[in-house]
């Protein structure tokens, strides 16, 4: 029996040897170009992640075990959970264009409040802390205004204000070291303990985070799915990536060691950065500032209310420039003067390492973090293998000036 062909509406005869849609999807020049883009993007992205991975093995052949310990390299984060902290806060306005300066001067004014308003003047605990944690926003609310209503370049404003927070410690203070004294009021126990890496978070809370994770990520990779692809391959796709990556998680980086040796510091820097990744990825808040930071007029254009979106990013890095100085009054239990004023320099180098990690020129929350991550263990890696301590600020300025370099450059090839 011969086969008939179906007519269109227009009574033509139907093409029934038209090839599959997948077929025309590979046929489409976009659809090729789309594909292209996303497979240099994905590489260019994760190519310093892999430089990172090798030059992590390499101290670990260098150094062995005195490199290669689980709980000293926990023991570096907590340590360290102030300066990333402060590459969070200094990410915030980043993204819209902007510099904050101020960050590490609102850390170390409210590390002085923290310790003197409690020891020194005895008020109530909680009083402190919402007193410190009010300074940070009133200092962004502060560079806000002087940066959008004022007109003065950022720069400039918060280097100002930073210069002004660092120093009305030192007068709160009398330019000494502030503690606590044998028979006066003592900080609370739980806070004291906050700062020790003694303190251990529940493991599983640190397993569901770990899980929240992956989700995410599973349903991030949705952006790179190219056009040809159908769902259920897709799927398939980001399923096995998952468990492959899982699998190196439990039997290469041995993750179950470092879940269990989770401090209530680094955990608390994890919720933080976690919070501001939802904020800036998943929100209005956040594409507006992105959007900002890609094209100003063209944002005041489409009617998003630049000065305010401006002003709240300044406050929301007050607020976690604070949150740097309580962790650092935790772990401390003392005040000195200019105590966060060296990690300025690492926080800015974790901020735009985060634009070359895993990340296309986009500054990004988990780039931060591991770029942070990065500009710790780079530096106590060469303190183990023998280089003096005082060339750690030179090694954070040459992470900074690569990774800016780095980036311009992959912005000028997009």
């Amino acid at each position: 029996m011969a086969k008939t062909a179906a007519n269109t509406p227009s009574g033509t005869p139907a093409r029934t040897d038209a090839p599959p849609v997948h077929e025309q999807a590979n046929d489409d020049p976009a659809a090729r170009l789309h594909t292209r883009l996303v497979r240099r993007k994905l590489f260019e992205s994760s190519i310093t992640a892999l430089v990172f991975v090798v030059l992590f093995a390499a101290f670990g052949l260098w150094l062995g075990a005195s490199f290669l310990n689980v709980n000293a390299r926990l023991l570096d984060l907590h340590q360290n959970t102030p300066i990333l902290l402060l590459g969070l806060a200094g990410l915030v306005t980043l993204v819209p264009g902007l510099f904050d300066l101020s960050i590490a001067g609102v850390a170390t004014l409210t590390c002085f409040l923290v310790i003197g308003l409690r020891t020194e003047s005895g008020w109530p605990f909680p009083v402190v802390v919402l007193t410190g944690l009010a300074v940070g926003v009133l200092v962004g609310l502060v560079n806000g205004f002087v940066v959008e209503r004022l007109r003065v370049n950022a720069f400039i404003a918060t280097l100002g204000t930073g210069g002004i927070c660092t120093g009305l410690s030192s007068v709160y203070s009398g330019g000494t070291l502030l503690s606590p004294t044998p028979d006066g009021p003592q900080l609370p126990d739980w806070f004291v303990s906050l700062g020790t890496f003694q303190a251990k978070a529940p493991t599983w809370v640190v397993v569901v985070a770990i899980l929240c994770a992956f989700a995410t990520l599973f349903f991030s990779l949705d952006r790179v799915r190219p056009p040809s692809w159908s769902r259920r391959r897709w799927t398939t796709a980001k399923a096995a990536v998952l468990v492959v990556l899982a699998a190196l998680l439990v039997f290469v980086f041995r993750i179950p060691q470092w879940v269990s040796g989770v401090s209530w510091m680094i955990f608390l820097l994890l919720c933080a950065a976690a919070v501001l990744w939802v904020v800036l990825d998943y929100t209005s808040f956040g594409r507006h500032l992105r959007a900002i930071g890609s094209n100003r007029p063209a944002s005041l254009l489409a009617g998003v209310k630049v000065r305010r979106q401006v002003m709240k990013t300044f406050m929301v890095g007050g607020f976690l420039s604070s949150l740097a100085g309580l962790t650092l009054a935790a772990s401390q239990g003392t005040a000195s003067p200019d105590a966060a004023g060296s990690f300025l320099l690492p926080a800015f180098a974790a901020a735009f390492l985060s634009t070359v990690v895993l990340s296309h020129g986009r500054f990004t929350v988990p780039g931060t973090i591991l770029g942070g991550i990065f500009v710790v263990w780079v530096g106590l890696a060469l303190i183990l293998g023998g280089l003096d301590a005082t060339w750690i600020p030179v090694v954070n300025g040459l992470i900074l000036v690569g990774a800016v370099a780095l980036s311009t450059a992959m912005r000028r090839r997009t």
